[in-house]
């Protein structure tokens, strides 16, 4: 296997590899984006194809025989920045929806429009994120 990648980074100019990997990477991400119904998954997906995006910026501006375009590489560390506190921010989301709904998985195909829609968000519920039993402590036998 490492006869393999040695082969294939001989072959490719070297202007050529970080794209082509990234192009790779992004395919990855998409199939995963595509495949899994897991919330976490899709996001760990997204995360992959950012980092493709970021690898063929670069490859892309360390082209030619002068110093690499600094504005790619600002742009690609703008671009980890907002791509850290985006997961940060799906993540948390994730585990509200985990918290109300119970599971974190994001059924496949269209909703159904026939069925009643229930009003999760104003029901009350623990800590721990599950619903609170409807008859209170006062309505319970001692």
């Amino acid at each position: 296997m490492n006869g393999l990648a040695e082969t294939l980074a001989q072959t490719l100019a070297p202007g050529l590899l970080y794209p082509t990997g990234g192009a790779i990477l992004f395919a990855l991400g998409l199939y995963g984006l595509i495949r899994r119904h897991h919330l976490v998954l899709r996001i760990l997906a997204l995360n992959i194809m950012g980092s493709a995006v970021f690898m063929v910026l670069l490859g892309v501006a360390a082209r030619g025989e002068g110093p690499p375009d600094p504005v790619a590489q600002a742009l690609t560390l703008t671009g980890i920045v907002v791509a850290v506190s985006t997961t940060a921010f799906a993540l948390a989301l994730v585990v509200h929806l985990t918290r109300l709904t119970g599971h974190a998985v994001m059924l496949p195909g269209p909703p159904d429009d026939d069925a009643p829609v229930e009003d999760i968000s104003r029901e009350e519920h623990h800590a721990d994120g599950g619903p609170a039993d409807r008859a209170s402590s006062e309505d319970r036998p001692a």
